[in-house]
């Protein structure tokens, strides 16, 4: 079992508890009881089909349908997004890793605002400011409105990615916390997978605005629980903020919280940074999951495109290449998320196990994930490499979240999975689908539609 990996001097600070420390019980710090609509299982379930919405917007915004293409000859309006604001790959490219903005501000702020204040609560103020993004995407009359848009995206995001993994660290049955955080992960690769296929349906039959009002509309609900049910709490919540809570009739974010000056609380949230930046265990991981998504992001961003253009032809719509891809990513996704996190708890649920689960999957996933594109061809073959590439690479899922949370002190696992999107964002998948665009322009600069789709494969001419 993983131990005590760093101390600290702080009052504030914890040993690093692993996935032996007890769940949360069914009462609050102090004996006050939980609220009646919590049980376990049902604060996932919540927290699954959340997820589910956040990653679909992702895959939403890159299929085909939503996305779109080009202006060409033979199509001088073209479709979708890139279409109606006739836009090149490299600005289309940018659509993707738009929201990093708000992700980067906001995510620590998140983070370190839930040790003073209810994290439930601040979830549903995150994904509030979510949707109503989402909804603004779908009216966006410019691109750099839509852009704006795209970046408040990530400040609700950024709640999101803080505060959800934390909560399920808590409350999870000990010996399954690895199976509920792959439950809870898988919903990446098939929120993804869904974007990609709501949006091959949606957009070509209602229009790509219709979908980004539709997710804001699912999203709605849950922001309206958030911030109207009685809140549950995080382990490691200071004593402050338990006394708080339990003083506040409606279980809010309470008044009378003591003043800080700036200064201090800029001191405190760099204090948190550092710490968290001396857990090895945790810098190591972070460092190749960052290589990970980086990857992992041109695949998401581009994959529909590149096997619509490779094996469909560059005027076909792409239906077929956006169906293709959700279809194979809500089954490897499911399997492999899954599989990854059963693995772990059988293993031990050790951050050892954890780290060579990570190694080996992604490790044999891109030894397969890479000959699919440069060999393959036809799209049949091409679809059957990558799916077993990627069912490798999603076993991943749950033991890098372990990772995350198991090596910081409990305090810091909201500032630790901040720190971590911002990073695997800023440095992995926000780069990476503009700057594979802008190498496609200008490889194909010149070239014929059938010539120019085969630089996808191979990145030369």
């Amino acid at each position: 079992m993983p131990r005590s990996l760093a101390s600290s001097g702080d009052d504030d600070a914890e040993e690093v508890q692993g996935p032996g420390s007890s769940s949360a019980s069914q009462t609050w710090g102090g004996g006050q009881a939980q609220p009646r609509w919590f049980s376990p299982l049902k604060l996932l379930l919540i927290f699954c089909v959340t997820n589910l919405f956040v990653y679909l917007d992702r895959g939403l915004i890159a299929s085909n349908g939503v996305n779109g293409s080009a202006r060409t000859g033979a199509s001088p309006q073209g479709t979708g997004i890139q279409g109606d604001f006739n836009l090149s790959f490299f600005q289309d490219g940018l659509l993707a890793p738009a929201f990093l903005g708000g992700l980067l501000v906001a995510s620590p702020v998140f983070a370190e605002a839930s040790k003073s204040f209810s994290a439930f609560r601040l979830l549903g103020i995150g994904m509030g400011v979510w949707t109503a993004a989402c909804l603004l995407c779908g009216l966006a009359p410019t691109y750099a409105f839509l852009m704006v848009c795209r970046a408040f995206v990530g400040v609700g995001e950024a709640s999101f990615v803080s505060l959800a993994a934390p909560f399920i660290d808590d409350y999870a049955p000990v010996k399954q916390k690895a199976t509920w955080f792959a439950a809870f992960f898988l919903c990446i690769p098939v929120g993804f997978a869904l974007g990609y296929i709501s949006g091959g349906l949606i957009g070509p039959t209602l229009g790509w605005r219709v979908a980004f009002m539709l997710e804001a509309a699912a999203m709605a609900p849950f922001v309206v629980f958030a911030l109207t049910a009685q809140p549950i709490m995080l382990r490691g919540a200071s004593p402050a903020q338990r006394r708080r809570k339990r003083g506040s009739a409606d279980g809010g974010m309470a008044e009378g919280t003591p003043a800080h000056s700036w200064a201090s609380l800029l001191q405190e949230f760099w204090r948190d940074v550092l710490q968290v930046f001396e857990q090895k265990v945790w810098l190591l991981a972070c460092g190749g999951y960052t290589l990970y998504v980086a990857v992992l992001g041109v695949y998401a961003y581009w994959g529909p495109k590149a096997g619509r253009e490779l094996f469909f032809g560059v005027d076909s719509k792409g239906e077929q290449a956006d169906l293709a891809f959700g279809a194979v990513t809500v089954l490897t996704g499911v399997l492999g998320s899954i599989g990854g996190g059963r693995a772990l708890d059988l293993m031990g649920s050790s951050l050892q196990a954890a780290c060579v689960i990570c190694g080996l999957s992604c490790l044999a996933g891109m030894c397969l994930l890479v000959p699919a594109f440069m060999a393959m061809k036809t799209f049949s073959s091409f679809m059957a490499l990558f799916a077993v590439g990627q069912l490798l690479v999603f076993l991943l899922q749950a033991p890098v979240v372990a990772i995350q949370m198991w090596s910081v002190p409990a305090l810091l696992r909201p500032m630790a999975a901040s720190l971590t999107t911002c990073i695997i964002h800023l440095l992995g998948d926000v780069p990476s689908p503009p700057l594979l665009g802008l190498l496609q322009s200008k490889l194909s600069e010149g070239l014929a539609p059938a010539e120019a789709a085969q630089q996808w494969r191979v990145g030369r001419r």
